[in-house]
């Protein structure tokens, strides 16, 4: 079951950009060909938030865009897209994390983790929807709700310990190596980096471990699995919550803020170090934002992110995830 999927806005002209929608439109291919009909499965495609409630620490609002979001009974799957027309390798950090690197031309060149960056997502949308459980699950069952009192304070129900698990999928032209035996990270959940074409079947895995592992018989088995879970109409309820969230990044120009006085009264021109706000009360400048929402990237790190104008909007186009949105649009 489909319940929207949102249209790619922000167009580029750039190559990378175009393959990385590319990319996206694939598996959302592959995930409706093996989850339309499934009345259990709804599946939101680039789908973006923002919560005041969780500021960039430039105090501008937090966004957190997803390729993919699966919800199912049994929690949630993020699935992010990752354009690879030669190979991948990623290694572990020997601290417990996990480095990339991609080959373009011949040459490796590093990239940031996908996991971390769907790691951060996840954590975006667990706090978004555990501020509106109250709207979205309902309470305890009637024989945990004393204990439940007891520990947490409450008996409401919410998303603390919901599965958002990790999906990274690497187009189907491209290649994933592995070095030195890394394996994905299987706790609390199993994460998977993986073909494309292969991620539904990985879903399907995964939704049948929780299955089993929510009959009682067979809880010990199957560890956290299936220990968490909602409701049919709950889990439309979540999914259409997410879907009336989302918000089209070229929709409105977004509120920007001068610095120094906080006022909005501000005009876009152009400098030695490019495009910056200026204020028409206070006649100070104030920079655009230079930081990737989706992958973290700024300009501080190799001029990863950079602003342009294009006709009578501003972009930020990051280099490394492949990300271009409109931040200002003039009037």
């Amino acid at each position: 079951m489909i319940v929207k999927a949102f249209e790619e806005t922000a167009h580029s002209r750039e190559p990378r950009h175009q393959a990385g929608i590319v990319a996206e439109r694939q598996m959302a291919h592959y995930l409706h060909r093996s989850f339309g009909e499934d009345q259990d499965v709804i599946i939101l495609h680039g789908l973006r938030l923002e919560d005041r409630n969780q500021p960039e620490h430039d105090d501008s609002t937090g966004a957190c865009q997803i390729d993919h979001l699966l919800v199912h009974r049994y929690g949630f799957f993020i699935i992010e897209s990752k354009s690879v027309t030669e190979e991948v390798r990623v290694r572990s950090d020997g601290s417990g994390g996990d480095e990339w690197t991609r080959t373009y031309d011949g040459k490796e060149l590093g990239m940031p983790s996908p996991i971390r960056q769907a790691q951060r997502q996840s954590d975006f949308l667990r706090k978004f929807l555990q501020r509106h459980r109250e709207d979205l699950v309902g309470r305890q069952s009637f024989g945990f709700r004393t204990i439940a009192k007891l520990f947490t304070g409450t008996d409401q129900r919410g998303f603390k310990s919901a599965p958002i698990q990790i999906m990274i999928a690497v187009s189907d032209k491209g290649k994933i190596k592995r070095k030195g035996g890394w394996k994905e990270p299987s706790e609390p959940f199993q994460t998977y980096v993986t073909k494309a074409d292969l991620v539904t079947g990985k879903i399907t895995h995964e939704l049948e471990r929780h299955r089993k592992g929510a009959k009682s018989d067979s809880r010990r088995k199957h560890g956290k699995y299936g220990k968490w879970s909602m409701e049919a109409p709950e889990v439309e309820r979540v999914a259409e919550f997410l879907a009336d969230q989302h918000v089209d990044r070229l929709a409105v120009s977004p509120v920007a803020r001068c610095k120094h006085r906080g006022s909005d009264a501000l005009t876009a021109q152009s400098g030695r170090y490019g495009p910056y706000w200026r204020c028409r009360k206070c006649e100070e400048n104030t920079g655009m934002p230079r930081k990737c929402p989706k992958c973290g990237a700024d300009k501080r790190q190799g001029n990863r992110v950079r602003i342009r104008k294009d006709e009578s909007a501003y972009w930020r186009d990051c280099k490394e995830c492949g990300t271009s949105e409109a931040i200002w649009t003039e009037v």
